[in-house]
């Protein structure tokens, strides 16, 4: 996204390019209505006036075009990420990593992330 080094701007094309990523995905309709809503009013004025500048609308806008733009690998690994951080908590109370210390290690590591978030 373009950003100036003081303000941040979105632009009719951004919005435009997230939108339709977000509709192959899938991702907009896991939107509610009024964001859905604000996305399009917000497309509609950036076309119209040619750019975004309020630092608030911009904000909003960049939410919801990461939750338009993620993927399903970046959900998993979110997840995972946040089970990593669960047992990280757990682990570290209940004195674990002193007789597994490689367990620490594998927490760090994307791969077992990525496979924490796929198991349930």
């Amino acid at each position: 996204m373009p950003c100036n080094s003081q303000t941040r701007a979105l632009t009719h094309g951004d919005i435009l390019k997230a939108f339709r990523k977000g509709l192959r995905n899938g991702n907009w309709r896991r939107l509610s209505k009024r964001e859905r809503a604000l996305y399009m009013a917000s497309l509609w004025y950036a076309r119209v006036q040619g750019m975004i500048v309020n630092g608030l609308i911009v904000s909003k806008l960049m939410v919801l075009i990461d939750r338009l733009t993620e993927t399903i690998g970046k959900r998993i690994f979110m997840r995972g990420f946040e089970k990593a951080i669960e047992i990280l908590d757990k682990y570290g109370e209940y004195g674990v990593f002193s007789w597994a210390p490689s367990m620490k290690k594998w927490l760090k590591d994307p791969d077992y992330i990525f496979w924490l978030g796929r198991s349930e």
